[in-house]
């Protein structure tokens, strides 16, 4: 006879298809751990069950390598035919087919749980009045009773998005996780109507909520206080105590396990008094009781959590272990378990329970519990020892971009002496899918050297890419040399304030050598011919003062190697403003006089005459067909990507006059906004596609406008960004 605990294992294994059964390479979810963790019960549990199903031919294991679970080939389990045929008779079938709702994000599968239907119960009225906030010692089950709840929702067809936080999580990333859409626009505010659009009557969950650095805490704090007052979904985070902020929440503490409850993890084979005993000794905590081996002493009953973990549990732990076990407890994150310095050791510490895994089991980190008693035995000495030792291991490995970063966190824990080089050569590559990471990383920096102006310099030129305008003006007051008159410019022109910009910019002038001066002064004459929108009339402005900043390019103090590349950007700035004047002759002829300038002749010269044509569209001179013909030639002929994303968008802007339509259907050719790219004029073209987004799709309006307005700030036009604020104003 099947008891029910070898059923459980029959079911679990089931999922798996034979043919795997050759394969060297086969998923962590059929090891020991796997299906321990897969049934939420002690893996001593497994032992007798699984030897039963062995014997009775339904179960068979072999060796095999583990995916993610170091080289050493590790015991699996797979179901026989005989156990195949077992389940399918005794499978409950249903001809209807089940709707459910979708899961977005790396949600966790939930083990079976034991004692918790009062929690859900709890959980699930409270949720029908308000969003709410689970509480809870690290390991008592807060998120296999959240994911398990969870699943119910998604058999009532409701939509659940899963995000987990890490030390460096934003809003941004939260939002990635939640896969909330393709395209995520930068603005908090942007955001949240992106959110609101997309997510009512869904299930919001953020998991591991308490390790949010104070540095992303608050704006996270901010954006969902607006989105529990809209009550338009339900929001339910997940931490451990203390947790700071989200007081508007409605707190709900999840407590140990009755004895009873407890007993069902230890399984079926000890006696029930035996296990009630076991249950009563640990407390009811279900990952002590997963931890748990019939060979380790158990605690007095008075002892806490964490010396049982220390004492008991890690014990048997030899030196090496534990010293591996502390490489792994000071990781910011979770980590490639392939990458991991102590790779090797991955199966050793799996097969005792002691580790957390996520991204379908390649990612690996400790049990929190684990960790927090493992880095709270590490003396500081000793701790910079272990960041040293990271150090080495990631500067010796093929590193993806976050583990560069995972490196200078190491870095700077280490107190490395080059931490102002490192830091800076990362801000070199930053990016906005990283600036979370970076932001908080030089706030640890700047914990070790307060005043240190070349720290505060980096962490005002991160959020200045982030947009986050308080941050910016602390930092600027704490440099004390030329860089802020930068960064005070960048300011200037986010908050609109055009004169005092102005201002800044005379002054970086008179403190940059010639090269510098040509270069800023180009910059600032497209910047100041860019600073419009498209469907607007030009201002009067912009003509005299585009020339004005022209005119401060000295071509007499260009090096010779230069000169082609600054006549060319200045007939492109003189080209568009010709269009602008409507002095279409002006135009043709500055497109005459590039054709005999460098190699890239012929790809610049199609991309003004695409301009030109474009000019003639909107005037009634050219039909649309004619047009997109030779658009779509001078496309062909273009070498980079952002040019040719750029022809198509002036020919989306005139179509929108004329062809909505046509105009959707070009605008679907564009390249969705890269944050990667690093480049203001970039910047511009995705002020403009968020534009273009905001008209071709109305329901996107607020969203698109939002960003748009932020990406115009952001690439210093702060008077497109006006007038898109009236614009979004009469909206709301």
């Amino acid at each position: 006879m099947v008891s029910s605990s070898q059923k459980r294992i029959l079911t679990w294994l089931s999922k798996f298809s034979p043919n795997i059964e050759n394969s060297w390479d086969v998923t962590r979810e059929i090891s020991l751990p796997g299906i321990a963790d897969g049934l939420g019960i002690v893996r001593s549990a497994l032992n007798l069950p699984l030897k039963k199903l062995e014997q009775s031919e339904m179960v068979f294991k072999r060796m095999a390598h583990v995916i993610g679970g170091g080289s050493r080939r590790r015991q699996v389990f797979h179901i026989s035919e005989k156990g195949r045929e077992y389940i399918s008779s005794n499978k409950i079938s249903s001809m209807k087919k089940i709707k459910t709702g979708i899961a977005f994000g790396n949600m966790p599968k939930h083990s079976e749980l034991f004692g918790r239907d009062d929690d859900l119960t709890k959980i699930t009225e409270q949720l029908n009045d308000s969003s709410i906030l689970i509480c809870g010692l690290p390991g008592i089950g807060k998120t296999a009773i959240i994911s398990s709840l969870c699943e119910q929702f998604l058999k009532q067809e409701k939509n659940v998005r899963w995000a987990t936080a890490s030390d460096f999580t934003d809003v941004y990333q939260l939002c990635s996780q939640w896969q909330v859409n393709d395209s995520l626009p930068q603005d908090l505010a942007a955001l949240e109507n992106l959110i609101i659009e997309n997510c009512k009557n869904q299930i919001l969950v953020i998991d591991d909520i308490h390790q949010i650095s104070n540095r992303h805490s608050l704006a996270i704090d901010e954006l969902f206080q607006k989105l529990n007052d809209l009550d338009l979904f339900k929001i339910i985070l997940i931490g451990r105590e203390p947790i700071s902020g989200f007081s508007y929440l409605e707190k709900i503490q999840i407590l140990p396990l009755e004895q009873e409850f407890g007993a069902q993890i230890l399984g079926e084979d000890l006696p029930l008094d035996t296990r009630m005993s076991i249950s009563k000794r640990l407390g009811g905590h279900p990952l002590a009781l997963q931890l748990y081996q019939p060979e380790s002493e158990l605690p007095e009953q008075s002892t806490d959590i964490q010396n049982y973990v220390e004492k008991t549990v890690l014990s048997n732990l030899t030196k090496e272990e534990k010293a591996s076990l502390d490489l792994l407890s000071l990781e910011p994150i979770p980590i490639r378990s392939s990458n991991a310095s102590v790779s090797e050791m991955i199966g050793i510490f799996d097969d005792q329970a002691l580790l957390r895994w996520s991204s379908g089991d390649l990612k690996v980190e400790l049990h929190h519990l684990v960790r927090n008693v493992r880095r709270s035995f590490i003396e500081q000495s000793e701790q910079i020892k272990i960041h040293i030792s990271l150090v080495n291991h990631w500067e010796s490995v093929d590193r993806s971009d976050d583990e560069d970063l995972i490196l200078l966190y190491h870095q700077i824990a280490s107190s490395n002496e080059n931490l102002i080089q490192l830091i800076e050569q990362q801000l070199s590559n930053l990016s906005p899918h990283r600036s979370n990471i970076l932001a908080v990383l030089i706030e640890q920096a700047i914990d070790q050297i307060p005043d240190n102006s070349d720290l505060h310099y980096f962490a005002a030129k991160v959020a200045a890419k982030r947009c986050e305008v308080d941050f910016l003006k602390y930092h600027i007051e704490k440099i004390n040399d030329e860089r802020n008159i930068g960064l005070k410019y960048e300011l200037a022109l986010f908050e609109g304030r055009v004169e005092d910009a102005e201002n800044l910019f005379l002054q970086s002038l008179e403190n940059s050598d010639n090269d510098l001066s040509n270069r800023l002064s180009i910059s600032a004459a497209s910047r100041r011919l860019e600073d419009r929108i498209f469907d607007e009339k030009a201002d009067d402005g912009i003509f005299d003062e585009t020339s004005e900043y022209l005119s401060k390019v000295d071509i007499s103090k260009v090096s010779q190697s230069s000169k082609s590349t600054f006549i060319i950007a200045i007939s492109v700035i003189k080209h568009s403003l010709a269009l602008l004047e409507k002095d279409l002759t002006a135009a043709q002829k500055l497109t005459e006089s590039v054709q005999h300038l460098g190699s890239e002749a012929e790809a610049l010269s199609l991309n003004m005459r695409s301009k030109e044509m474009i000019f003639q569209l909107k005037n009634g001179v050219k039909s649309s067909s004619e047009v997109i013909d030779f658009v779509e030639n001078a496309i062909f002929h273009q070498t980079n990507q952002i040019y040719r994303d750029s022809i198509r968008l002036n020919l989306v802007e005139a179509l929108t006059y004329s062809d909505l339509e046509l105009a959707k259907s070009q605008f679907e050719m564009l390249s969705k906004p890269d944050h990667e790219v690093r480049l203001k004029t970039y910047n511009r073209y995705v002020a403009r596609w968020w534009l273009c987004n905001s008209i071709i799709f109305p329901s996107q309006r607020l969203t698109s406008l939002r960003e748009s307005i932020s990406q115009h700030k952001v690439s210093g036009c702060p008077r497109a960004a006006k007038i898109l604020e009236k614009r979004l104003h009469s909206l709301i």
